[in-house]
Protein backbone atom coordinates (compact mmCIF):
# COMPACT_ATOMS: atom_id res chain seq x y z
CA UNK A 1 0.00 0.00 0.00
CA UNK A 2 1.55 3.08 -1.14
CA UNK A 3 0.59 6.46 -0.49
CA UNK A 4 0.55 9.93 1.56
CA UNK A 5 3.28 10.04 4.13
CA UNK A 6 4.42 13.73 4.49
CA UNK A 7 4.03 16.94 2.23
CA UNK A 8 6.82 19.82 2.23
CA UNK A 9 5.72 23.39 1.26
CA UNK A 10 7.70 26.66 0.09
CA UNK A 11 5.94 29.69 -0.68
CA UNK A 12 8.34 32.71 -1.20
CA UNK A 13 8.27 35.59 1.46
CA UNK A 14 8.04 38.12 -1.72
CA UNK A 15 4.27 39.36 -2.49
CA UNK A 16 3.16 41.78 -5.14
CA UNK A 17 -0.17 43.33 -4.03
CA UNK A 18 -3.09 43.34 -6.71
CA UNK A 19 -4.57 46.57 -5.18
CA UNK A 20 -1.68 48.40 -6.19
CA UNK A 21 -2.68 47.67 -9.47
CA UNK A 22 -6.43 48.50 -9.49
CA UNK A 23 -6.25 51.83 -11.43
CA UNK A 24 -3.58 50.70 -13.88
CA UNK A 25 -6.09 47.47 -14.65
CA UNK A 26 -9.28 49.77 -14.09
CA UNK A 27 -10.78 47.48 -11.47
CA UNK A 28 -12.01 47.54 -8.71
CA UNK A 29 -11.90 45.33 -4.62
CA UNK A 30 -14.85 43.72 -5.82
CA UNK A 31 -13.41 42.23 -9.27
CA UNK A 32 -10.02 41.59 -7.03
CA UNK A 33 -12.25 39.87 -4.37
CA UNK A 34 -14.62 37.98 -6.01
CA UNK A 35 -13.76 37.45 -9.21
CA UNK A 36 -9.76 36.63 -9.07
CA UNK A 37 -10.10 35.84 -5.27
CA UNK A 38 -6.25 36.48 -4.66
CA UNK A 39 -5.17 39.86 -2.99
CA UNK A 40 -1.09 39.01 -3.00
CA UNK A 41 0.82 36.57 -4.82
CA UNK A 42 4.12 35.04 -4.09
CA UNK A 43 7.40 35.56 -6.22
CA UNK A 44 10.05 33.71 -6.17
CA UNK A 45 13.63 35.02 -4.45
CA UNK A 46 15.88 36.81 -6.73
CA UNK A 47 18.00 34.14 -8.19
CA UNK A 48 16.14 31.41 -7.30
CA UNK A 49 15.43 28.94 -9.88
CA UNK A 50 12.49 26.11 -10.30
CA UNK A 51 14.84 23.68 -8.43
CA UNK A 52 15.69 25.91 -6.17
CA UNK A 53 12.27 26.05 -4.94
CA UNK A 54 11.74 22.41 -5.79
CA UNK A 55 15.21 21.93 -2.59
CA UNK A 56 13.53 24.82 -0.44
CA UNK A 57 10.29 22.68 -0.60
CA UNK A 58 12.43 19.27 0.41
CA UNK A 59 14.27 20.92 3.01
CA UNK A 60 10.35 21.51 4.62
CA UNK A 61 9.54 18.38 4.26
CA UNK A 62 12.95 17.02 5.69
CA UNK A 63 12.95 19.36 8.98
CA UNK A 64 9.00 17.75 9.85
CA UNK A 65 10.03 14.01 8.90
CA UNK A 66 13.05 12.03 9.22
CA UNK A 67 14.28 11.26 5.70
CA UNK A 68 17.43 8.49 4.66
CA UNK A 69 18.31 10.29 1.50
CA UNK A 70 19.95 6.79 0.71
CA UNK A 71 16.81 4.76 0.54
CA UNK A 72 14.89 7.14 -1.66
CA UNK A 73 14.36 5.49 -4.83
CA UNK A 74 12.57 7.96 -7.17
CA UNK A 75 11.97 11.44 -7.52
CA UNK A 76 9.10 12.87 -10.05
CA UNK A 77 8.95 16.40 -10.64
CA UNK A 78 6.16 18.15 -12.22
CA UNK A 79 7.07 21.49 -13.87
CA UNK A 80 6.51 23.32 -17.42
CA UNK A 81 9.22 26.07 -16.39
CA UNK A 82 12.26 23.98 -15.61
CA UNK A 83 15.88 25.60 -14.78
CA UNK A 84 16.93 24.44 -18.27
CA UNK A 85 15.43 22.93 -21.53
CA UNK A 86 18.20 20.09 -21.13
CA UNK A 87 18.92 18.12 -19.04
CA UNK A 88 15.88 17.46 -17.19
CA UNK A 89 14.66 19.32 -14.32
CA UNK A 90 14.75 16.16 -11.67
CA UNK A 91 18.63 15.26 -12.63
CA UNK A 92 19.20 18.82 -11.31
CA UNK A 93 17.43 18.56 -8.29
CA UNK A 94 18.47 14.73 -7.42
CA UNK A 95 22.50 16.72 -7.48
CA UNK A 96 21.20 19.42 -5.03
CA UNK A 97 19.24 17.21 -2.45
CA UNK A 98 21.81 14.74 -2.42
CA UNK A 99 20.12 11.48 -3.39
CA UNK A 100 22.14 8.27 -4.50
CA UNK A 101 22.96 7.11 -7.79
CA UNK A 102 20.64 4.32 -7.25
CA UNK A 103 17.66 6.58 -7.28
CA UNK A 104 15.14 7.19 -10.39
CA UNK A 105 14.99 10.57 -11.83
CA UNK A 106 12.27 12.05 -14.40
CA UNK A 107 9.95 15.05 -15.01
CA UNK A 108 6.15 15.23 -15.85
CA UNK A 109 5.89 18.44 -17.67
CA UNK A 110 1.80 19.39 -16.84
CA UNK A 111 0.15 22.35 -14.65
CA UNK A 112 -2.74 22.85 -13.06
CA UNK A 113 -3.49 19.21 -13.43
CA UNK A 114 0.27 18.26 -12.93
CA UNK A 115 -0.25 16.66 -9.11
CA UNK A 116 -2.56 14.36 -10.07
CA UNK A 117 -0.77 12.99 -12.87
CA UNK A 118 2.17 13.43 -11.03
CA UNK A 119 0.87 10.83 -8.10
CA UNK A 120 -0.78 8.16 -9.84
CA UNK A 121 2.45 7.79 -11.87
CA UNK A 122 4.75 7.88 -8.84
CA UNK A 123 2.63 5.40 -6.87
CA UNK A 124 2.28 3.18 -10.23
CA UNK A 125 6.29 3.10 -10.81
CA UNK A 126 7.19 2.35 -7.54
CA UNK A 127 4.65 -0.13 -7.23
CA UNK A 128 6.04 -1.45 -10.64
CA UNK A 129 9.27 -1.43 -9.67
CA UNK A 130 8.98 -2.66 -5.81
CA UNK A 131 10.03 0.49 -4.52
CA UNK A 132 8.98 1.97 -1.32
CA UNK A 133 10.25 5.52 -0.90
CA UNK A 134 9.71 8.24 -3.37
CA UNK A 135 9.67 11.79 -3.59
CA UNK A 136 6.90 13.77 -5.53
CA UNK A 137 8.03 17.51 -6.19
CA UNK A 138 6.19 20.38 -7.61
CA UNK A 139 7.31 23.53 -9.09
CA UNK A 140 6.06 25.80 -11.74
CA UNK A 141 7.28 29.55 -11.19
CA UNK A 142 5.22 31.38 -13.49
CA UNK A 143 6.89 34.64 -13.26
CA UNK A 144 8.69 33.19 -15.72
CA UNK A 145 5.86 33.32 -18.15
CA UNK A 146 3.84 35.65 -16.87
CA UNK A 147 3.44 39.77 -18.50
CA UNK A 148 3.27 42.15 -15.88
CA UNK A 149 1.20 43.66 -18.64
CA UNK A 150 -1.58 40.80 -18.71
CA UNK A 151 -4.48 41.46 -16.49
CA UNK A 152 -6.10 38.23 -17.55
CA UNK A 153 -2.99 36.44 -15.86
CA UNK A 154 -0.10 38.92 -13.71
CA UNK A 155 -2.97 39.34 -11.03
CA UNK A 156 -3.43 35.55 -10.83
CA UNK A 157 -0.14 33.33 -10.69
CA UNK A 158 2.20 33.18 -7.38
CA UNK A 159 4.87 30.67 -7.19
CA UNK A 160 5.97 28.09 -5.04
CA UNK A 161 7.13 24.47 -4.85
CA UNK A 162 5.89 21.42 -3.01
CA UNK A 163 7.88 17.68 -1.62
CA UNK A 164 5.21 15.16 -1.22
CA UNK A 165 7.00 11.74 0.45
CA UNK A 166 5.53 8.42 -1.06
CA UNK A 167 5.94 5.45 1.22
CA UNK A 168 4.53 2.16 2.27
CA UNK A 169 3.78 3.84 5.51
CA UNK A 170 1.62 6.16 4.55
CA UNK A 171 -1.04 8.34 6.03
CA UNK A 172 -3.53 9.15 2.91
CA UNK A 173 -3.98 6.54 -0.06
CA UNK A 174 -5.34 7.57 -3.31
CA UNK A 175 -8.07 5.59 -4.74
CA UNK A 176 -8.97 4.60 -8.56
CA UNK A 177 -8.46 8.10 -10.72
CA UNK A 178 -10.57 9.45 -13.66
CA UNK A 179 -8.45 11.64 -15.98
CA UNK A 180 -9.34 13.46 -19.54
CA UNK A 181 -8.20 15.65 -21.74
CA UNK A 182 -9.73 18.19 -24.27
CA UNK A 183 -7.19 18.46 -26.82
CA UNK A 184 -9.44 20.79 -29.03
CA UNK A 185 -9.23 23.44 -26.95
CA UNK A 186 -5.47 23.35 -26.18
CA UNK A 187 -4.98 26.52 -27.77
CA UNK A 188 -6.84 28.18 -25.14
CA UNK A 189 -3.93 28.20 -22.26
CA UNK A 190 -0.47 28.07 -24.21
CA UNK A 191 2.98 30.54 -24.54
CA UNK A 192 2.85 33.02 -27.16
CA UNK A 193 6.01 35.05 -27.60
CA UNK A 194 7.22 33.22 -24.43
CA UNK A 195 4.07 34.74 -22.49
CA UNK A 196 1.21 32.70 -20.58
CA UNK A 197 -1.67 33.53 -23.06
CA UNK A 198 -5.19 32.78 -21.40
CA UNK A 199 -8.72 32.82 -22.42
CA UNK A 200 -10.40 32.96 -19.29
CA UNK A 201 -13.68 32.87 -20.39
CA UNK A 202 -12.93 29.36 -22.25
CA UNK A 203 -11.38 27.74 -19.63
CA UNK A 204 -14.15 28.83 -17.30
CA UNK A 205 -16.70 26.91 -20.27
CA UNK A 206 -14.08 23.93 -19.84
CA UNK A 207 -14.32 23.70 -16.25
CA UNK A 208 -18.12 23.72 -16.05
CA UNK A 209 -18.29 21.25 -18.57
CA UNK A 210 -16.01 18.71 -17.90
CA UNK A 211 -15.19 19.08 -14.22
CA UNK A 212 -18.55 17.64 -12.67
CA UNK A 213 -18.79 14.72 -14.81
CA UNK A 214 -15.19 13.76 -13.60
CA UNK A 215 -16.51 14.20 -9.91
CA UNK A 216 -19.40 12.20 -10.54
CA UNK A 217 -17.25 9.15 -12.73
CA UNK A 218 -14.35 9.35 -10.10
CA UNK A 219 -17.17 9.21 -6.66
CA UNK A 220 -18.68 6.06 -8.75
CA UNK A 221 -15.11 4.43 -9.72
CA UNK A 222 -14.26 4.53 -6.30
CA UNK A 223 -17.81 3.44 -4.62
CA UNK A 224 -17.88 6.59 -2.18
CA UNK A 225 -20.66 9.17 -2.22
CA UNK A 226 -20.61 12.88 -2.28
CA UNK A 227 -21.90 13.41 1.44
CA UNK A 228 -19.29 11.02 2.68
CA UNK A 229 -16.20 13.27 1.11
CA UNK A 230 -14.94 15.20 4.26
CA UNK A 231 -12.69 18.15 2.10
CA UNK A 232 -12.89 18.68 -1.76
CA UNK A 233 -9.68 20.27 -2.52
CA UNK A 234 -10.10 21.66 -5.57
CA UNK A 235 -7.16 23.57 -8.04
CA UNK A 236 -6.66 27.10 -6.65
CA UNK A 237 -7.78 28.31 -10.14
CA UNK A 238 -9.56 31.56 -9.21
CA UNK A 239 -12.08 32.72 -6.88
CA UNK A 240 -14.94 32.46 -9.68
CA UNK A 241 -13.98 29.02 -10.74
CA UNK A 242 -14.32 27.79 -7.31
CA UNK A 243 -17.61 29.33 -6.91
CA UNK A 244 -18.64 27.90 -10.53
CA UNK A 245 -17.47 24.30 -9.37
CA UNK A 246 -19.75 24.71 -6.18
CA UNK A 247 -22.65 25.41 -8.12
CA UNK A 248 -22.27 22.83 -11.04
CA UNK A 249 -21.19 20.00 -8.41
CA UNK A 250 -23.87 20.75 -5.74
CA UNK A 251 -20.78 21.12 -3.03
CA UNK A 252 -21.34 22.59 0.10
CA UNK A 253 -18.70 25.72 -0.39
CA UNK A 254 -17.42 25.15 3.24
CA UNK A 255 -16.09 21.77 2.82
CA UNK A 256 -14.24 23.34 -0.72
CA UNK A 257 -11.44 25.35 0.93
CA UNK A 258 -10.62 28.70 -0.78
CA UNK A 259 -6.62 28.85 0.27
CA UNK A 260 -4.21 30.89 -2.03
CA UNK A 261 -5.98 34.61 -0.91
CA UNK A 262 -2.65 35.72 -0.14
CA UNK A 263 -0.03 33.47 -2.47
CA UNK A 264 -1.94 33.24 -5.69
CA UNK A 265 -2.73 30.40 -8.21
CA UNK A 266 0.51 28.12 -7.57
CA UNK A 267 -0.59 25.43 -10.73
CA UNK A 268 0.86 22.04 -9.55
CA UNK A 269 1.42 22.96 -6.33
CA UNK A 270 -2.03 24.37 -5.16
CA UNK A 271 -3.85 20.85 -4.24
CA UNK A 272 -0.93 19.43 -1.97
CA UNK A 273 -0.45 23.02 -0.01
CA UNK A 274 -3.89 22.43 1.26
CA UNK A 275 -3.27 18.75 1.95
CA UNK A 276 -0.34 19.70 3.72
CA UNK A 277 -2.31 22.31 6.20
CA UNK A 278 -4.82 18.95 6.91
CA UNK A 279 -2.92 16.24 6.50
CA UNK A 280 -2.73 15.48 10.32
CA UNK A 281 -6.19 16.38 11.12
CA UNK A 282 -7.60 12.92 11.55
CA UNK A 283 -10.96 14.36 11.89
CA UNK A 284 -10.78 14.56 7.99
CA UNK A 285 -11.13 10.72 6.90
CA UNK A 286 -11.55 11.12 3.02
CA UNK A 287 -10.56 13.85 0.36
CA UNK A 288 -11.20 14.50 -3.02
CA UNK A 289 -8.74 15.67 -4.76
CA UNK A 290 -9.08 17.56 -8.54
CA UNK A 291 -6.67 20.02 -10.55
CA UNK A 292 -7.80 20.97 -14.36
CA UNK A 293 -5.87 23.35 -16.45
CA UNK A 294 -3.65 23.44 -19.89
CA UNK A 295 -3.84 21.45 -22.01
CA UNK A 296 -6.98 21.19 -21.49
CA UNK A 297 -6.36 18.54 -18.87
CA UNK A 298 -7.78 16.95 -15.64
CA UNK A 299 -7.48 14.42 -13.16
CA UNK A 300 -8.97 13.41 -10.06
CA UNK A 301 -9.22 10.38 -7.16
CA UNK A 302 -10.40 9.79 -3.81
CA UNK A 303 -7.69 9.98 -0.93
CA UNK A 304 -8.09 7.74 2.03
CA UNK A 305 -6.75 8.43 5.42
CA UNK A 306 -5.17 4.63 6.55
Amino acid sequence: MLGIKEIGVYIPAGREDNYTKKEKYGIDDAFLHDKIGVSRHAVRDAGDDTTDMGLKAYQHLASKIDIDRSKVEVLVFVTQNPDVRMPHAGTILHEKIGLPYTCASFDIPLGCSGFMYGLSVITGFMKENGMTRGLLIAADPYTKCVNPEDKNTSLLFGDAATATYITDDPVLVPGKYVFGNNSEKWRDIKLVDGWLYMNGSAVVKFVAKFVPENVRQTLEKNGIKKDEIDRWVMHQASRFMHKVLCEYTDIDPSKMPWDCRDYGNTVSSSIPIILEKELHDKSRKTFFICGFGIGLSWGSTVLRRV
